[in-house]
């Protein structure tokens, strides 16, 4: 035998090595652990996300240890009796409300909530059951905890084992985008372990769940065959992902049920044109008058909630909040006199739990002069999705308007409240609403729904998505906050075959002006149209108001910036008219755009006297000179607090052809001002 040269004998030994490396490579990727609830592990998670470890004990005095994760409750280890290691976790029941009502801890009133809504995202209405320890749930931890990439693994699988009787064991999974989430409902033998099984390329083919992206975990229990009066847990085990070929050592159950989505969450397929009453609405020409007075009672303030309406000269409606709801009136005769929907002397109360974070103004919508408002009709926690954004609409009919008498169901995706929005209805009869939230990741981003039904329903932009605009996701480096109340606000515009959206983009280091577009089926690639350094906070909420003009042009104006940008023919430009920053945007029949601001005479703009001015846009492109409409010594209400507010000036942003509506308040007054402001020709 011929010996072997030194160079051939490490060519083969590497080769060998480089062989070995592989098999193993291929071994340890054949399952990957993600939880084992050991007590060595947790110490090792403490270094990633915020924990606090404590001991404990159960009403019939048995041992555990206590894990709180920041925002996300308890997650309570029991030692002794687990399906590997020493340790597992105990989970509870999270119960299912009646698919009829919706009951909030903190408001005295009940919502309706589709059946499906309750089926998807109805056990966990209860957000303060996650402090209990009742819930694994990973939202705004999961990307630091576990990998992000599970493309390479078939299935996901978790041991479990419950007590006191056959448990249905909920998994409930989301990526990026998905909704509602992919959801697996289990049901599990007493007494003994076993292993729950989820198939992942089943979800990826069904659901198209983004196998690279996840984003959040849910496991808890929904439903048991235990009597109700005993507790209703169980232990949870060894999660991890597996390839197909990785045998289960334990029984394996497994949701048979069908992914497909039910129809509530399908796209529609044709909207319902704006059915306009029997009414022929009186458009004479108006000359600039002393504003309307409305006395109110009690303290009113536009600034948290409220707008200005109007159907024609005659058909008004001012909307307004109190110290707790809030309030409607609406005149028939052109103001002289105000009264509440069912024509009595008294507002129309609109319920609110809060004024303050967790509603929007409202806006006037198509040409019928609707109004929509968003709320979150109580706070709830956070965290987790639940049934939270609801709608209340004003529709105007021969008679007046009328307010719907329940609250209609939004979107379940926000994880925190919310108080904005942006309303628009498109020349189809489509209805169209953005608001910015903070979402499954803990970071802000700003999700787009339609109506075709009049306000009734709403869908995703995208079906099987929660409507996201791609790309306004924030990145988690600039920190995870459930708690945060600075959400984006985006603005709405009828544009081309659908929609635009315009959005000042919070970041680190600048507030960016931005913009994108959308089809009907996909968005564009979000673009900037301006930039400024630094900024700080401003008394101009909402930042952006915008309007367009026969879907081809837009104008846009900011709380941060002043002027007016201009989008015609591919390109943005800056008009050459001064409008200071926070000034409101209207376009007057179709052709005539108004721009208003209220303006303080003093140093500190949070006081008075106050000037409320406004610019017109002339028929050859030029502005106008700034005409004084109205003057309060007083500041405008919701000028300083929370949230850096939104001062007390409201406007219809689609109005009449003839006028423009326009209503205010001032700091600790029992009065709104409307005004009826005139367009040039």
């Amino acid at each position: 035998m011929r010996p072997i040269s030194l160079c051939a004998l490490l060519a083969i030994l590497c080769a060998l090595a480089a062989k070995g490396l592989q098999a193993n490579a291929a071994d340890s990727s054949d399952e990957k652990l993600l939880l084992s609830f050991e007590e060595t592990e947790f110490d090792k998670l403490s270094k990633l996300i915020k924990l606090t470890k404590a001991p404990g004990k159960t009403k019939d005095n048995k041992p555990f240890v206590s894990w709180t994760i920041d925002q996300l409750g308890q997650w309570n280890l029991f030692e002794g009796n687990a399906s590997q290691g020493k340790w597992a976790m105990k989970i509870g029941i999270a119960r299912k409300p009646d698919p009829k009502i919706y009951d909030f801890r903190r408001i005295p009133h009940a919502l309706p909530i589709p059946a499906e809504a309750v089926d998807y995202y109805g056990h966990f209405v209860d957000n303060y059951s996650v402090s209990g320890g009742n819930h694994l749930h990973t939202g705004g931890i999961f990307r630091r905890i576990f990998p992000v990439d599970w493309s390479a693994y078939d299935l996901l699988r978790l041991d479990v084992r419950c007590e006191e009787g056959d448990h249905t064991i909920r998994v409930t999974l989301e990526d990026e985008e998905i909704a509602p989430p992919l959801v697996r409902n289990v049901k599990a033998p007493v007494g003994k372990w076993a292993t729950v099984e989820i198939d992942l390329r089943e979800a990826e083919r069904v659901r198209r769940l983004d196998l690279k992206t996840m984003a959040t975990l849910t496991v808890a229990i929904v439903a048991s065959d235990a009597p109700l009066d005993k507790p209703t847990t169980a232990l949870m085990d060894n999660l991890r992902l597996c390839r197909k070929t990785v045998p289960a050592t334990l029984p394996v159950v497994r949701d048979k049920n069908s992914l497909e989505l039910p129809p509530y969450y399908k796209a529609s397929s044709k909207s319902v044109p704006e059915k306009m009453p029997d009414l022929k609405p009186d458009r004479s020409p108006l000359k600039l008058e002393k504003p309307f007075v409305i006395e109110t009672g009690p303290l009113a303030s536009v600034s948290y909630m409220g707008w200005a309406a109007a159907y024609d000269n005659q058909n008004l409606l001012v909307g307004f909040g109190g110290s707790k709801d809030g309030f409607s009136l609406q005149s028939t005769d052109g103001g002289k006199t105000w009264r509440g929907l069912d024509g009595g002397p008294k507002p129309t109360m609109i319920p609110m739990p809060y004024l303050d974070h967790q509603n929007a103004r409202g806006d006037v919508v198509g040409k019928r002069a609707d109004v929509l408002v968003l709320a979150d009709m109580g706070c709830n926690g956070q965290v987790m999705a639940s049934p939270r954004l609801w709608a209340r609409k004003f529709t105007f009919t021969d008679k007046g308007w009328t307010l719907a008498a329940d609250p209609v169901l939004v979107d379940c995706d926000l994880r925190h409240c919310n108080s904005n929005q942006s309303i628009i209805r498109t020349a189809d009869g489509r209805l169209w609403a953005a608001y910015g939230l903070v979402g499954r990741l803990g970071t802000n981003c700003i999700n787009v729904r339609y109506s075709d039904d009049d306000g009734v329903t709403w869908k995703s932009s995208r079906e099987g998505t929660c409507g996201v605009i791609p790309g306004t996701i924030h990145p988690e480096k600039e920190g995870v906050g459930f708690g945060r109340y600075t959400f984006d606000e985006p603005c709405l515009v009828p544009f081309g075959p659908a929609i635009a959206c315009i959005w000042e983009e919070w970041g680190p280091n600048s507030i960016n002006l931005k913009w994108a577009k959308f089809d009907g089926r996909r968005w564009s690639t979000i673009e900037e149209i301006a930039q400024m350094g630094k900024g700080s906070a401003v008394f101009n909420r909402p930042y952006v108001h915008a309007v367009s003009v026969d879907g081809k042009e837009i104008f846009t104006a900011s709380g941060f910036r002043e002027g007016v940008y201009h989008y015609r023919d591919g390109r943005w430009q800056k008009e050459s008219v001064k409008v200071p920053p926070g000034a409101r945007l209207s376009l007057a029949g179709n052709k005539k755009v108004v721009a208003i601001a209220g303006q303080s005479e003093n140093a500190d703009r949070r006081k008075g006297p106050f000037v409320i001015r406004m610019w017109h846009r002339m028929a050859d492109g030029t502005w106008s000179e700034p005409r004084e409409l109205a003057r309060e010594e007083l500041p405008l209400s919701g000028v300083q607090g929370m949230n850096e507010l939104r001062p007390g000036l409201v406007m219809q942003a689609y109005a009449p052809p003839n006028f423009v509506p326009i209503a205010w308040s001032c700091e600790g007054q029992k009065w709104i001002k409307f005004l009826r402001v005139p367009v040039i020709d």
